[in-house]
């Protein structure tokens, strides 16, 4: 999951301009002050750059790094299991 967490990195850190090196575990709003016109541009990229449609529920508890890598990982499993649906 590594690779795919380092892409997450790189798509957080060109929207919000926050550093690709960020601990995992740190809250992207809390810790980190990424801003809700952020997250919206950030879920726009993340669907389009991973081929999913991440739930609005699932996107706003995925709040780290680590969350939407797992997240993400699991929409794709069930995206591959669907036949790419």
């Amino acid at each position: 999951m590594d690779s795919l967490e380092s892409r997450i990195r790189g798509l957080v850190a060109r929207v919000s301009g926050i550093s690709p090196s960020v601990p995992g575990d740190a809250d992207l709003y809390l810790d980190l002050g990424v801003a809700s016109v952020h997250a919206l541009e950030l879920l726009t990229h993340l669907e389009q750059t991973f081929s999913i449609r991440i739930p609005d529920d699932d996107f706003v508890d995925a709040t780290t790094i680590d969350k939407l890598a797992l997240l993400i990982a699991r929409l794709q499993a069930g995206n591959a299991e669907n036949g790419g649906a």
